[in-house]
């Protein structure tokens, strides 16, 4: 059973996602494999997790705004 932390995590993590692909025009499921991506790429080094989504999200954003 998972914890209620990763649980909120995931449920912000899916209302980014939904969120920046309304905001750039982009496939949901597009956004969704860049998003996991960046997210996983800066959790394996973080120390401290707090800002991972919104650094993710960032990420996710200058890599759609390349691809465009």
């Amino acid at each position: 059973m998972p914890d209620s932390a990763s649980s909120d995590q995931e449920a912000s993590n899916a209302d980014a996602i939904a969120a920046l692909a309304e905001e750039t025009h982009q496939p949901l499921p597009v956004v969704e494999e860049i998003f996991k991506e960046q997210y996983a790429r800066l959790k394996a080094t973080a120390r401290i997790s707090d800002y991972l989504a919104l650094f993710a999200a960032r990420r996710t954003r200058d890599a759609l705004a390349r691809r465009s």
